[in-house]
Formats: structure tokens, C-alpha cells, sequence
């Protein structure tokens, strides 16, 4: 919501850039929505488009290889608390970044919700892909993240990729 100077809703302005939650293009005056809301703070896809191209509880017998790379930021928590959110917010974004930076060639680069950042990678190539993305988003940088990898097995709904994703980033694999 855009705020007037007197601090009303201005129902004549709308949010531009990163504030803005939808991807959208102008052709001919007209806009177009792009697929799914956009993470306002990081500008990944939310975690509805992760959901979209996991396909939910449906199996997955004839589906190309799949694999994800999950990362979150050590320490967010703390940085809120001492510093506040604004640098919190600084951190994800940075995250957020860094994971493009390291997962070019991803399919789809998505925020779970919190610090969670997610990396998939479809294709033959997709494990050796999750596994070197998780292994170098681990490098001491700043902000510090914490990673964990799995791949989708034949035969198995996408939904259980989440449970173990999570379960690799408790034991930290």
C-alpha cells in the first residue's frame, strides 16, 4: 500500500519496483502478469511457483530428474534482534543474491518464507548442480548461510522432496 505524505492510503499511486509483488511487463500500454508474486524483499519467486513446478502430490514416474538446494542465513535471528530488521532485510537480500549468483542455471530460485531460500535444478545435470551450489553457498562469506541438498526420487509426490529437504537441513548434510 502506497501512503500519502499525511500518511493515507493513496489509491492513485502504485508500488513500483521491488515493493511491487507481481511480475509484470507494459506491451502496448498494457500490462501483463508473468506467473507468480514476486518476494517483495529478496525479488526470488515466492513459494507458490515452487509449489507450481513441483506439481504438488502428483507422482512423479515420467518427470525429468529434480533436485533442490535449500539455504538459509546464520544468525538472522540475532542481526534482528541486536541490529534490527533493516539489517536483517540487507542480509536476505544479500542472500538472495548470492544464491543467483551461484545458481545461474536454476529453474526457478524461490523464497520459502523467513530466511529460506530455495534452488532448483531440473535436468541430468540437476544433482551435480544441487550439490555444487549447496557446497559453495557454505563458503565463509558474509552473510553466512547453512545448506542442504536432496533430489527428487522416481515414483515419489513432490511434496515429499520438502520433507526431506528439511530433514537434511536438521542433521546439516
Amino acid at each position: 500500500m502506497i501512503l500519502s505524505s499525511a500518511g493515507h492510503r493513496d489509491p492513485s499511486r502504485r508500488p513500483q519496483g521491488p515493493a511491487c509483488s507481481r511480475r509484470r511487463t507494459v506491451v502496448h500500454g498494457c500490462h501483463h502478469d508473468h506467473g507468480p508474486a514476486l518476494d517483495p524483499l529478496t525479488g526470488l519467486s515466492g513459494r507458490d511457483a515452487l509449489e507450481s513446478l513441483l506439481g504438488g502430490d502428483e507422482k512423479t514416474a515420467a518427470a525429468p530428474a529434480i533436485a533442490c538446494v535449500l539455504v538459509d542465513v546464520v544468525g538472522l535471528k540475532q542481526t534482528n534482534t541486536l541490529d534490527g530488521f533493516t539489517a536483517g532485510d540487507a542480509l536476505l537480500r544479500q542472500a538472495a543474491q548470492r544464491l543467483r549468483s551461484l545458481a545461474p542455471d536454476a529453474r526457478l530460485l524461490s523464497r520459502l518464507g523467513g530466511d529460506e531460500l530455495v534452488a532448483v535444478f531440473v535436468g541430468p545435470t540437476a544433482a551435480a548442480r544441487a550439490a555444487e551450489t549447496s557446497a559453495a553457498a557454505t563458503a565463509p562469506e558474509i552473510p553466512p548461510l547453512r545448506s542442504a541438498w536432496t533430489e527428487l526420487q522416481e515414483g515419489e509426490p513432490p511434496t515429499d522432496l520438502f520433507d526431506r529437504l528439511y530433514a537434511a537441513a536438521r542433521r546439516g548434510d
